[in-house]
């Protein structure tokens, strides 16, 4: 600050206000001039607004992610940038680094790292508190200037990451929030000011005392006496409280105004506001509550993160794209992203809810519950999650398959014979098999498409077979799944007995882990095949062409059959019938043998002529299965 002496007098000489520079100050009342760091040091409410941008946004995670295509993206956790952004010095976390970012931004509307890099020759990051940098340019930063206490050091736009917010008059800086709220805080600062003093003074009694008008007139000598004394009496900390005693005709008149006439309260409330409004904050969260509920204080939590901390996140993200990330190398397709559905997932309570709809079916483990309990893992049967029987994969295959049409027991006795064909059903679970089928040989097509080559060999194509035999009996199993129950609760409804289910899961998990490995490796062989063509790429597209289509559609047909009358069978023998018929009137073509063996009656617990338990039985192989549409009747004798 430049000074003269002029006359024995000291005078200020105020320059004019530039907007040049990240750093700057404010005139207030009196010609008093503060500093922007000043102000957040003595302003409680710039402070509570620039904190809770900082820790709002620093509680974010920041994640790194490598764009794979239009639809899918990778989380990258040993990226360069990640890593960097994870720990960007060793005294410096990635929350507080985020945080003094954003608090620069809210008190500077600029923002400054250092690029270095450490002793290892890994990279760093320091961050520059905004005084110590000057940006030289003029519509853009051309180079950079560090005023350390050991001199000058300068460096070029490519050493400094310089976050900055929009300037209407410099194109190298950013205009500070706070030039704008000049007047308030000036005024917050003179009423505080005042403040200060009224209580530092608050033992004095502020008035006039009056005299008779027919009072003798009093000397200099006289009234400087009763002043001295009355101050020395009541006056002070340790007189505050007590009743003044004047002279005979003396009258106190009071002359100060009341904490109401000043407004003090509306005033300190009016600062807040206009403070949470230039930083766009919702009124409700920086305590101004005085219409506020449950109802939209949740609002206000929503746009919070969608309108007020949104194009912060957004300008980081930018900027770290643009100047940290080419620094680091392996730019291709990445980039990095708030986490802010953390904080607009809602309750827990909420979240379970949504994801069971969203999902359809349990989606934790028993023992991921257990773990969130600080319980032991229970291993086995607790790692997986349990599937509903009655629920395919995207939902439930029917609303009609839950609760099927009963028939009385005595309408079963009469007949003699109970009868789970259910035509209509056994349709829709045929369309859902080929369905998922179809997007299973989808995922493999993607997955593999790219080894494929002239010269390529299957090893080389078909790398990771226990993916494909994994991924296919799952699907499998929860297809088996869910059909087997149906037919098994259709029976001991008729029945009027309890199922009980989990002596089902062994055998369909088995029969899902078997097909899986056949169908892959009958994949497989066509994939080798297709190797070899002139063309193997084409080749390749048309094997799986086929896999989706027809094959899918072959392949849950005889999986409907099998899991169809393996439920019904074990529903029928759950509920005490005794013996079984072999059923062709639900196949379209059945097979000779099949045909000739129509009508054909066991016991419950026999293999019928041809080795088979039921109509899909594995035992009977591919040649008995395919395309196999028969049934099984049941009876009490």
């Amino acid at each position: 600050m430049a000074v003269v002496q002029s006359l024995g007098a000291i005078a200020d000489l105020q320059p004019a206000w530039s907007a040049t520079a990240s750093y700057g100050s404010l005139r207030v009342y009196g010609q008093h001039t503060l500093a922007y760091g000043e102000l957040y040091r003595q302003q409680p409410n710039v402070r509570t607004c620039v904190d809770f941008l900082a820790r709002n946004i620093a509680q974010l995670g920041l994640h790194t992610y490598r764009r794979v295509s239009e639809t899918d993206r990778q989380r990258v956790r040993d990226h360069p940038l990640a890593v960097l952004i994870g720990k960007p010095n060793p005294f410096t976390t990635r929350y507080r680094l985020i945080e003094s970012l954003i608090a620069d931004m809210g008190i500077y509307f600029n923002a400054y790292w250092l690029k270095v890099s450490q002793g290892n020759g890994q990279p760093a990051l320091l961050r520059l508190p905004p005084t110590f940098v000057s940006a030289v340019g003029d519509l853009q930063p051309q180079g950079y200037e560090l005023n350390f206490s050991s001199g000058l050091v300068k460096k070029t736009t490519d050493e400094i990451v310089h976050f900055r917010g929009y300037n209407p008059s410099s194109g190298t800086v950013g205009l500070s929030p706070l030039e704008t709220l000049r007047r308030v805080l000036a005024e917050e600062y003179a009423a505080g000011d005042y403040r200060e003093h009224f209580w530092r003074n608050a033992a004095r009694m502020n008035g006039v005392i009056e005299r008779p008008a027919d009072a003798p007139e009093w000397s200099d000598t006289a009234r400087k006496r009763f002043t001295s004394e009355f101050e020395q009496m009541y006056a002070g900390e340790m007189n505050s409280g007590k009743t003044a005693v004047l002279e005979e005709g003396m009258s106190w008149k009071q002359n100060t105004f009341s904490a109401q006439e000043s407004e003090y309260l509306a005033a300190r409330k009016l600062t807040r506001e206009e403070c949470a409004r230039a930083y766009h904050i919702p009124l409700p969260m920086v305590g101004i509550l005085d219409n506020a509920n449950f109802s939209n204080m949740q609002e206000a939590h929503k746009q919070l993160y969608q309108d007020c901390l949104g194009p912060w996140l957004a300008m980081i993200e930018e900027d770290v794209a643009l100047q940290l990330l080419p620094w680091l190398g392996d730019v291709e397709g990445v980039y990095c992203e708030f986490n802010i559905q953390e904080k607009l997932q809602g309750s827990f309570l909420e979240q379970t809810q949504s994801y069971s709809t969203a999902v359809g079916r349990p989606w934790m483990t028993a023992d991921e519950a257990r773990a969130r309990a600080n319980m032991p893992s229970l291993g086995g049967d607790a790692e997986r999650l349990v599937t509903p029987l009655n629920v395919l994969i995207g939902g439930q295959a029917s609303p009609r398959d839950s609760a099927p049409p009963k028939a009385s027991l005595k309408a079963l006795k009469a007949a003699a014979e109970l009868d789970p064909t259910l035509a209509e059903t056994r349709a829709r679970h045929g369309e859902k098999w080929a369905q998922v089928l179809a997007a299973y040989f989808g995922r493999q097509s993607s997955a593999l498409i790219g080894r494929v080559s002239d010269g390529a060999s299957i090893d080389a194509v078909w790398e990771d077979p226990e993916r494909w035999d994994s991924e296919l009996g799952t699907d499998l199993f929860r297809l088996n799944a869910a059909t087997a129950q149906v037919w098994a609760k259709w029976v001991s409804d008729q029945l009027g007995a309890v199922l009980d289910v989990d002596r089902m899961h062994n055998y369909l998990e088995a029969v899902a882990t078997n097909s899986a490995g056949r169908i892959n490796a009958t994949t497989r062989d066509q994939v080798a095949a297709a190797l070899k063509a002139d063309v193997p790429k084409d080749a390749f597209r048309h094997v799986f062409e086929i896999a989706a289509g027809s094959r899918a559609e072959e392949i849950g047909q005889a999986g409907v059959t099998g899991a169809a009358n393996f439920g019904s069978h074990e529903g029928a023998k759950q509920g005490g019938l005794r013996t079984k018929t072999w059923q062709t009137s639900a196949s379209k073509d059945p097979r000779e043998d099949h045909a000739a063996m129509s009508g054909e009656t066991v016991g419950i617990g026999d293999l019928f002529s041809n080795g088979m338990r039921w109509p899909g039985d594995p035992a009977g192989g591919p040649e008995n299965n395919a395309y196999c549409g028969c049934s099984v009747a049941f009876g009490r004798e």
